[in-house]
């Protein structure tokens, strides 16, 4: 069959995105003359616009969709009018179940999420649990890292936000990324330490900006409130496409495992990663020079969004030096 319009369905989290960014990429190159529609969450197509993957980039409005039924129909339909050869389903959901029956694509690709590991079976990252899903194209792959180019754009606003500060490249700039959001409070690290973390890396000559949405805006300025030494911060300042440019302008970033992490090694820059109730053989930063911090405890990775504990104690034992000398470690590396 030839395959001439290309549905690639992902909406959801930034980082499952860009894991699915290789396979996208894969998909590109195998069928370069056929016309790409992605599908995303909002915000996320600002860092599509530059990789020159799509032809057509649509936002997928969960929220919306979920409570107008006669709008996620209507939606549907839409996408049978396009008549698609070949729609990729990155979600696997029931809406998007829903989505494939409705578009009529001549072929279907559903992304099967690896839950359980059997018996001498590897563990696949993410990355190569999405490539699985467009193997019966005869697409077999792997990827070693995630590319995101940087618009223009991005690269401009960050530029002048750090020349505005003083920030002109001479000393490092580390990243810190402090919130993991509420809906998934087992992977915060300890916001505190955060705090004395920066303190330590200014007190080395280091220059310290937190990271973060709008949503996390109240946490780091009582971080901020409570240090010693002055540390920027952007959180609920800029769109991902500039905090990706200003991730790419660091030595390092210092993150649990969420979307700021994934940018930053899309842009490949080194990460600290603090890992406990996740599992870095599958989210864990792909690419060069990154590091991982994780305890062997017996409860780890537990996959779960709350501590079942309440204790939170595999993210409360690592430690303030710990990710201290990480960062000094990745310094030198940079």
């Amino acid at each position: 069959m030839e395959i001439k319009k290309i549905l690639f369905f992902k909406p959801g989290a930034i980082g499952d995105f860009l894991h699915t960014l290789p396979s996208l990429h894969a998909l590109k190159t195998t069928f370069p003359k056929a016309h790409i529609t992605v599908v995303v969450s909002s915000g996320q197509e600002s860092l599509l616009h530059e990789t020159q993957l799509a032809h057509r980039i649509e936002i997928y409005d969960k929220a919306l969709v979920k409570k107008n039924t006669k709008q996620f129909l209507d939606y549907g339909m839409r996408l049978r009018r396009e008549r698609y050869d070949l729609f990729v389903d990155m979600q696997s959901s029931v809406r998007s179940r829903v989505l494939r029956l409705l578009a009529g694509a001549k072929q279907t690709l559903v992304y099967r999420k690896q839950k359980r590991v059997r018996p001498r079976e590897r563990r696949l990252h993410a990355v190569d649990n999405f490539m699985a899903t467009i193997e019966a194209l005869g697409i077999n792959c792997s990827a070693d890292h995630i590319d995101l180019p940087l618009s223009h754009e991005s690269q401009n606003t960050i530029d002048r936000f750090l020349s505005e500060r003083g920030i002109n490249g001479t000393t490092p700039l580390v990243a810190l990324n402090c919130s993991v959001g509420a809906a998934r409070p087992a992977r915060n690290w300890v916001p505190e330490r955060f705090g004395a973390l920066a303190d330590k890396l200014m007190a080395d000559g280091v220059s310290v900006v937190f990271i973060g949405g709008r949503e996390d805006s109240d946490l780091v300025k009582d971080i901020l409130g409570g240090m010693h030494g002055k540390a920027l911060s952007t959180a609920g300042e800029l769109s991902l496409a500039s905090t990706a440019a200003l991730l790419a302008r660091c030595s390092c970033l210092v993150s649990s495992d969420t979307g700021p992490l994934h940018i930053a090694t899309a842009v490949q820059t080194p990460v600290i990663g603090l890992y406990g109730s996740t599992d870095p053989r599958r989210t864990g930063p792909i690419g060069k020079n990154h590091i991982v911090l994780k305890k062997r405890l017996s409860c780890v990775p537990c996959e779960e969004k709350e501590c079942p504990l309440g204790t939170r104690g595999c993210m409360t034992a690592i430690s303030v030096e710990e990710v201290l000398n990480a960062v000094r470690k990745a310094i030198t590396q940079k």
